[in-house]
């Protein structure tokens, strides 16, 4: 670039020049000047470039030295850009937006070094902005007439813009798991070189505007950004070369150990990726999420691997998730990363409210180079006591607090012995200069104390007591390090209410704060009550996504945390809405709730990482804002589940409270994690000191809760412990799609069950005749198609309508997944086509593109199907077209066609095909031909069948098509009936044909019991394929693979929705399993022992269905169960905080039964006669019949005292009828007994067992204990008898 000016340009250089010499810096010049010598000296040079230098690997040298002073640099150049940004406010927005992004990974838990060397090239072009601290007047024009504000203005839109995208690109990066990560970095390496590359170019177009403009001082400016521009070409250059060496040698350890895996494998990335059994050890290897409490069941079984972002929690990653996820594009992964643009936002708006108050004390100026470190204390109070200690930067939490309370109790007594001596001297008339002293030192004590300081906060200093100090220390002492440094306590004050002294404030956290933690343990245990409540009325239809979050870990995790808050019951009479001294704390409490509110609003409740949380709780440790934010999850999760009640709700609604919870755990694992670790230090005892920490809240969240009186508490009680008279804050709306009240919609949109949007079905006439036109596809068409190794879904039928003499087709058909439109091209004998279904899957739009070469015929068709978004085409291995010959189906026996009339046959004569993966930069072009629309942000590259658990994934199927209905496919014979005896097979073909169209137009018991049991069959095998996670049994993939290949596509249409109406209807009990067989997950029905089972929080005895109508025993620990316990019936997913009072309900219920009983026999014996039914009997409340002993159930959620007989319970257990309601239950009749409500049972005679029987449940060692006892008897006895003979023989012996 030429540096050469006209004679004008430079005669106004140089008056700017001799303008510039002649002025005076301001105050907040000279500090911007600081704060540039400090980022130049961080920098090591004026400026430096990441990318400066000859090669790549030196400018990676230099970032690898700057990632590990990222920290500290990144926070300088903030402040010099916050200067600059006052200088020249145009470019604040630009300034406030890299704020933002770089706080996101600035907070985050951990950063990958190469997020971290992305960023650095984002801190290298803004650093070039901080040139403006040498501009006078960005509003003088230039040499061109535009001045450097004009210039820069122009470029800003496009900055930011790539700001926000980096932000995006780190933040959807640091979320893939490290397998993920692994095995897509080519993809991800395009991406960081695409984004540094526009950072670079940036970079360059401001030193452009800078250079050319002459306003600034020439002479500077001109050295300063030679030095920074060495060669724009190099820099353009050396940028991808960067990234490709950032990518290799800043992989992390998990990283390296997958590619020393790889590496060993012959055949490559390739080979591994084909491989389920090395992919399962890549999962295995991979880095779980952080904390103990998330890997356990309620039962303590362990569970290994991180779920994707969207899925839920408590998901695991599998081989064919993996395959997804690696097949993903990266824009579309950045495109579902849908919740970033709310939290940037957020983030963006809390660094603009961000904002420095200075309180200038008098004429006193702090200053860091003044007497002492006290200098830099703000509070008047603590400055005081700091000084007159005499501390240095730091000091013993205790001996803070201490002082801190002599403090304010001297200085009241010292104040009122002044005013005494004052009173005293003028009464007796003394010399004025000793009232002149003692009103002196009456001024002095009131400059020391705090100036919000009143009369009505003398109350506050009975609060700063001994007995009161650790609730203070741990406000003060924020790293739990026993030390106090002045950052901590500047950090202590600054978070004061304004309106509050000194005083009010310590006592908030002396006493204030533990009434605020009780308030919200009953705010919590309310709303946990309300959840419950509502679940009772919410659809069928969501019985099993609500189900899900009640038994989650995350639920289980509250449930433990608030179960160690100790002193609950001394606060039990506190009446929240008028006690006083709450009320001095209310406001405070409430605001801060609302605060935190509108951040998780702005984040749509979305806390994905740890800086979100703290972009919705702020700094500081997590005691502050844990109370109100579970809270506020938990009524979010009220609203979804109120909203149920008349709502379909998507799958996924209530896992995003799970996520978010999920990350807050994590936060409060690794606080615990570090308080244990000072307590190890200390030499303390770790489980008494989480006692007294955060009122023991702390004590269960790493450790197995322990029974106490919280398990007892009763939902009614919760509901009416307190009153939520809080506000909800309703901020105004912003936007069309901002709502204008507190409750933010549903997280998606509402779901329609799938058998609400059956089809009408549609059946092919075999009979009806086909177009034999030349070169036209049009007609009837059947096949099917299977995943890369597994089967498919089952037969596909559908009709091609339409094809014009461009070679485009036009169709429509349906399969599994319902009905769906294909459309495409066909170029001489290469079909591509667009298969898009018409009906959501799992409320996403799902598209494929099918590649496949035609047969000279036109009647057969063979290719492959894959993505439409992925990079792949079809290859023929040999130039030869598809023989009119035989050719075999990649489908199985039953899809297996022939030439005219064959059915059967070789590949002789077929071309290989197979799928080519194209590099990410090979710039080939696919042969499709359909609209770029079809590809947009709708969902459609999700590919593959979700409800099924079966996706595309990495690896690309096959399919197979042939020109006939559908029913020529259902009633072919198999191969080897073809091999055997191809006429009887050609014969049996038609017979069966035949017979199909004959029973489609009849009706008979046998057929309709054959097609109810292939129905159920079918039904059943889909479950277990979408609860196996996409490993199946052996047998039951070949069961499934022969099943299929027999059913209509209208009837697995059918079938399916009907499976999946199910599955949202079906509960499972998550965490538990059978204590008698091991059965897991126990579904629907759970029996829980109460006799084992009390006093006990997870380790309880269950048993199946099975296992309880057989009459097991089970043993768990020192336990034994027995059949003859009572045994609690739960068919809904039961809160484990309620579980206890329900035992004590049960005894109730069981006791009044059992005295009714008593009362009718008592009065049977007594009378002769009967005169209708005895008011004092029990009658089952389903069939009426009189029961007279046991074995019955008692119910415990009928209104009235209700029995049920056992015949009665096993018919609701057989009938199933949860699987079929479409109305809540509360709506099915007037409140009578129905099949969800909570039983115990009153086992009959029958397993009252005898002594034999108990001494087979016994355990190995009880046995063998009770056997040795028996021995020791017998052994006894024999001794004792014999006695007086031994000692005969004895004295024999010696004579």
């Amino acid at each position: 670039m030429s540096n050469d000016f006209s004679d004008a340009a430079l005669q106004e250089a140089d008056a700017a020049i001799k303008a510039s010499q002649s002025y005076q810096a301001s105050k907040g010049e000279k500090r911007l000047n600081a704060l540039g010598n400090v980022i130049t000296k961080a920098s090591g040079s004026s400026v430096v470039s990441i990318a400066q230098g000859d090669a790549a690997a030196q400018a990676f040298t230099f970032v690898k030295d700057q990632v590990s002073n990222f920290v500290q640099h990144s926070k300088v150049l903030m402040k010099v850009l916050d200067e600059v940004g006052k200088a020249h406010p145009f470019i604040q927005v630009a300034v406030s937006l890299f704020k933002a992004g770089l706080t996101l990974e600035l907070t985050r838990r951990e950063n990958d070094d190469k997020v971290v060397a992305l960023n650095l090239t984002m801190c290298d072009m803004m650093q070039t902005l901080t040139l403006l601290k040498q501009v006078v007047n960005a509003q003088q024009p230039g040499p061109d007439g535009l001045s450097i504000e004009d210039r820069l203005k122009q470029r800003l839109g496009s900055i930011i813009e790539t700001i926000k995208r980096c932000a995006k690109v780190c933040d959807s990066y640091q979320k893939r798991p490290t397998a993920v990560k692994f095995f897509t970095s080519t993809k991800w390496q395009g991406k960081f070189t695409e984004v540094a590359q526009q950072f670079a170019d940036h970079k360059t177009g401001i030193q452009f505007d800078l250079q050319i403009h002459a306003s600034v001082g020439i002479t500077t400016a001109n050295v300063t950004l030679t030095a920074m521009s060495t060669s724009f070409t190099e820099l353009n250059e050396n940028v991808s070369k960067l990234m490709e060496v950032v990518f290799e040698r800043m992989r992390s350890p998990e990283e390296r150990d997958l590619s020393a895996l790889v590496s060993k494998e012959a055949g490559g990335l390739d080979a591994v990726l084909k491989n389920d059994k090395l992919l399962e050890e890549v999962l295995a290897k991979q880095k779980t999420g952080a904390g103990a409490g998330k890997d356990k069941d309620e039962k303590g079984t362990k569970n290994a691997r991180r779920a994707m972002p969207g899925q839920s929690p408590d998901a695991v990653l599998t081989v064919t998730d993996l395959r997804k996820e690696i097949n993903k594009d990266v824009e579309q992964v950045l495109a579902d990363n849908k919740f970033f643009d709310q939290k940037f936002e957020a983030m963006k708006m809390q660094v603009d409210e961000v904002k420095v108050e200075i309180k200038h004390e008098s004429d006193r100026v702090i200053d860091t180079i003044l007497s002492g470190p006290h200098e830099r204390i703000v509070d008047r109070d603590l400055y005081c006591v700091w000084k007159e200690m005499g501390w240095k930067g730091s000091v013993k939490a205790k001996h803070l607090v201490m002082a801190l309370r002599d403090h304010f109790a001297e200085g009241s007594h010292a104040a009122l012995a002044a005013i005494r001596v004052i009173a005293q001297e003028k009464k007796d008339g003394v010399d004025p200069a000793s009232a002149a002293q003692a009103i002196e030192e009456i001024a002095d004590i009131a400059n020391r104390t705090d100036p919000h300081a009143a009369p009505e906060d003398e109350w506050a200093l009975q609060y700063i007591t001994v007995l009161r100090i650790q609730p203070l220390i741990e406000a003060l002492d924020d790293d739990v390090s026993s030390f106090v440094t002045i950052a901590e306590v500047n950090a202590f004050t600054a978070a004061r209410p304004q309106k509050w002294s000194l005083p009010h404030w310590i006592a908030y956290w002396t006493f204030g704060f533990e009434m605020t933690v009780q308030w919200y343990f009953r705010r919590i245990r309310k709303a946990i009550a309300d959840i419950v409540g509502a679940t009772i009325d919410a659809l069928p239809a969501n019985r099993k996504i609500i189900a899900d979050f009640i038994s989650s870990w995350q639920v289980r995790w509250v449930e433990d945390f608030l179960s160690g808050l100790r002193d609950v019951e001394q606060w039990d009479d506190t009446d929240w809405e008028f006690d006083s001294m709450f009320l001095k704390f209310k406001d405070y409490i409430v605001e801060n709730e609302l605060k935190i509110d509108r951040s998780l609003q702005g984040v749509k409740y979305v806390i994905d990482e740890a800086n979100t949380l703290k972009i919705v709780a702020g700094d500081g440790r997590p005691e502050k804002y844990i109370m109100p934010l579970v809270l506020l999850l938990l009524k979010r999760s009220l609203y979804i589940v109120q909203q149920a009640q008349t709502t379909t709700l998507h799958l996924k609604e209530l896992s995003i409270i799970q996520g978010s919870l999920h990350v807050v755990t994590c936060a409060i694992e690794d606080r615990v994690k570090t308080l244990k670790a000072v307590n190890k230090l200390q030499n303390l005892d770790n489980q008494e000191q989480m006692k007294k920490f955060f009122y023991g809240l702390y004590s269960f969240t790493l450790e197995e809760a322990v029974y106490s009186d919280y398990w007892t508490r009763d939902p009614e009680s919760d509901a009416n412990m307190v009153g939520d008279d809080v506000p909800m804050d309703t901020p105004a709306a912003t936007s069309d799609e901002d709502p204008p009240t507190g409750d933010l919609p549903l997280f998606y949109a509402p779901d329609t069950e799938d058998i609400d949007r059956v089809a009408e079905p549609t059946f092919d006439d075999a009979t009806s005749p086909h177009p034999t036109a030349a070169h036209s596809l049009v007609g009837h068409w059947s096949g099917s198609y299977d995943y890369e190794g597994q089967e498919g879904d089952g037969l596909v039928s559908f009709t091609v309508s339409s094809h014009d003499d461009a070679g485009a087709i036009v169709g429509s058909g349906t399969d599994a997944l319902g009905p769906f439109t294909v459309h495409g091209t066909l170029n001489d004998d290469r079909l591509t086509f667009i298969k898009e279904y018409l009906l959501l899957q799992d409320g996403q739009l799902i598209i494929w593109r099918y590649e496949g070469l035609v047969a000279p015929g036109l009647d057969e068709i063979k290719g492959k199907w894959g993505p439409p978004d992925a990079d792949w085409k079809l290859v023929v291995e040999e130039d030869e077209p598809i023989g009119a010959g035989e050719v075999e189906s990649v489908d199985g026996p039953a899809r297996q066609t022939e030439g005219e009339d064959s059915v059967t046959g070789s590949d002789a004569g077929m071309p290989e095909i197979r799928v080519d993966e194209l590099a990410e930069d090979s710039g080939e072009a696919d042969d499709q031909d359909y609209d770029e629309e079809e590809d947009s942000d709708d969902g459609a590259s999700d590919t593959g069948t979700a409800d099924t658990g079966i996706t595309t994934g990495f690896m690309h199927g096959t399919f197979f098509l042939k020109r006939r209905p559908v029913e020529y496919l259902l009633s072919c014979p198999s191969n080897e009936e073809f091999a055997e005896n191809r006429p009887r097979a050609l014969w049996k073909l038609a017979l069966n044909a035949t017979l199909r169209v004959v029973q489609s137009k009849s009706l008979s018991w046998g057929l309709i019991s054959a097609r109810r049991k292939q129905r159920l069959r079918y039904i059943e095998l889909l479950k277990h394929r979408q609860e196996s996670w996409g490993s199946y049994d052996v047998q039951e993939a070949q069961e499934w693979a022969q099943l299929i290949k027999e059913i209509h596509p209208n009837d697995l249409h059918l079938w399916r929705c009907i499976a999946l109406y199910q599955m949202r209807r079906d509960i499972e009990h998550d965490g538990i399993s059978c204590d008698a067989c091991g059965d897991y997950p126990m579904t629907p029905t759970r029996f829980l022992c109460i006799d084992c089972s009390q006093d006990e929080v997870d380790q309880t005895i269950d048993l199946c269905i099975d296992c309880f109508t057989a009459n097991k025993h089970a043993t768990r620990d020192e336990k034994v169960h027995h059949p003859a316990h009572n045994m609690l019936q739960f068919r809904t997913v039961y809160w484990r905080v309620y579980r206890h009072p329900t035992y004590v309900a049960a005894r109730m219920a069981l006791s009044y039964a059992e005295g009714q009983l008593q009362l009718s026999k008592a009065r049977s014996a007594v009378q002769t006669t009967t005169e209708g039914p005895d008011p004092f009997g029990l009658a089952c409340g389903v069939c009426k019949s009189s029961i007279s002993a046991p074995p019955y159930w008692c119910c415990l959620t009928c209104d009235e005292r209700t029995v049920i007989c056992y015949a009665c319970n096993e018919r609701t257990e057989h009938r199933k009828e949860w699987l079929f309601l479409r109305r809540s239950n509360a709506t099915q009749g007037e409140g009578g007994h129905d099949w969800s409500h909570t039983l115990v049972s009153a086992p009959g005679p029958e397993v009252i067992t005898t002594d034999t029987d108990q001494e087979k449940a016994l355990t190995v060692e009880k046995r063998i204990a009770r056997m040795e006892a028996k021995l020791d008897a017998r052994l006894a006895t024999l001794v004792k008898g014999n006695w007086p003979r031994l000692a005969r023989i004895d004295a024999g012996a010696e004579t």
